[in-house]
């Protein structure tokens, strides 16, 4: 009888004990469900309590450091009724999949002359490229900067500029023929006066433009305090020169360049594929952040422009496009393994394709190393292998 006692004991605590932990867990759901009321209020505040108090970096800081705690306490401590609001919304997501599906298409039909007219945008380069800069550049203005209201385009001479200035130096360095005279054919040594003459005022203009571009930097930011309008700060200077860099036709050229000079393996040659993408994901991701700032100051206007071109336009097509060249020379590669340490030690040998020695290489299913760029290439033209003029067999 002592023994059934005890066991009926234990089994009521053990309960009274699951009882009051499932109990606990409800009160614990409920007292953080509330606080997030209490914490989100700042946000419903009547033209922004955050942006009054500390501006729009106040709130920038108090989302990023409150809305993650927000978020991962619910996923800890759901309420309950959290998962029967999650069994409705996925039983009206199934039930509203095929009219959505409809109503998509005839957006995607009503939306292809948009499309159409974007990518002609697009292939204006140097039109699209100068208006994003623009807006990015008002946008700074307008929010780091109060007191300089031509700022922005200041700043975008500026960077043109120097722009100029490099390209000029980089068709200095690249140059290859050096004589002033052009002759009459490719293999005659008779001189065209005309052209030769021609040439040689443009060189000495291109000098001469050159000396007096640098010679006014100079004096702009060497002799005199600034210009009347002209007050950018750090954060102004490093977001907009950001931008500027890796939206620049003259940049997006030259990063590949750099980052082949440091030979990195694991980036198998597509220095160039991988900058446009890093290129285009940070420009975009500098304009996403810009959109709710200037809609807290109430610059509707901006804003709705910076989505639109800067975020859509840009980001859809130039980032995917991007990714898209990535991806498919990654899925060309993906059939073929990499060389390991060992093969490569052993092999002592030079890819077939470039005459240059592999620190890395894929190897075919018929056993040849070559470079993945190389392959890559190969396979562009052909689908056998450039020694042995086999097709890829793969098991």
């Amino acid at each position: 009888m002592g023994m059934i006692s005890r066991v009926r004991g234990r089994i009521r605590s053990d309960s009274f004990s699951k009882f009051h932990s499932i109990k606990s867990e409800d009160k614990i759901a409920n007292i953080v469900w509330l606080i997030s009321i209490v914490f989100l209020l700042p946000y419903w505040a009547p033209r922004g309590l955050l942006v009054a108090l500390g501006g729009a970096w106040l709130m920038a800081a108090y989302t990023c450091l409150v809305l993650p705690l927000l978020i991962s306490a619910n996923y800890r401590y759901p309420a309950r009724w959290y998962p029967a609001v999650a069994k409705v919304a996925r039983k009206v997501a199934r039930r509203l999949r095929a009219p959505t599906a409809r109503v998509l298409r005839v957006l995607k039909a009503a939306y292809a002359p948009i499309d159409r007219a974007e990518k002609l945008f697009l292939q204006m380069n140097n039109l699209s490229t100068m208006i994003s800069q623009l807006l990015i550049f008002t946008a700074c203005d307008r929010l780091l900067v109060f007191r300089g209201r031509l700022t922005c385009l200041y700043s975008l001479m500026f960077y043109n500029v120097i722009t100029y200035s490099v390209n000029y130096v980089r068709e200095i360095c690249t140059k290859e023929d050096w004589s002033p005279y052009v002759n009459v054919t490719r293999h005659s040594r008779v001189k065209h006066l005309a052209m030769s003459a021609t040439k040689i005022v443009l060189e000495w203009t291109k000098a001469v433009t050159f000396i007096v571009t640098m010679t006014f930097i100079l004096l702009t930011l060497g002799l005199e305090q600034g210009l009347e309008h002209f007050r950018p700060t750090a954060l102004y200077t490093t977001i907009t020169g950001t931008y500027y860099l890796l939206s620049e036709k003259t940049f997006l050229e030259l990063w590949p360049i750099a980052l082949s000079a440091l030979k990195l393996e694991r980036l198998e040659g597509m220095e160039t594929l991988y900058c446009g993408v890093w290129a285009r994901g940070i420009t975009t991701a500098i304009a996403v952040p810009l959109v709710p700032m200037l809609a807290w100051n109430e610059r509707w206007r901006l804003a709705f422009l910076i989505i639109y071109i800067c975020i859509i336009v840009h980001g859809r097509h130039r980032l995917g496009e991007a990714l898209f060249k990535l991806n498919e020379a990654q899925g060309s590669l993906a059939r073929f393994r990499r060389a390991t340490a060992q093969e490569l030690s052993t092999l002592e040998d030079v890819c077939a394709v470039c005459l240059g020695t592999m620190k890395s290489a894929r190897v075919t299913p018929c056993a040849h190393f070559f470079h993945a760029d190389c392959l890559r290439k190969c396979l562009a033209t052909s689908d056998r292998c450039p020694i042995c003029v086999r097709e890829y067999v793969f098991c």
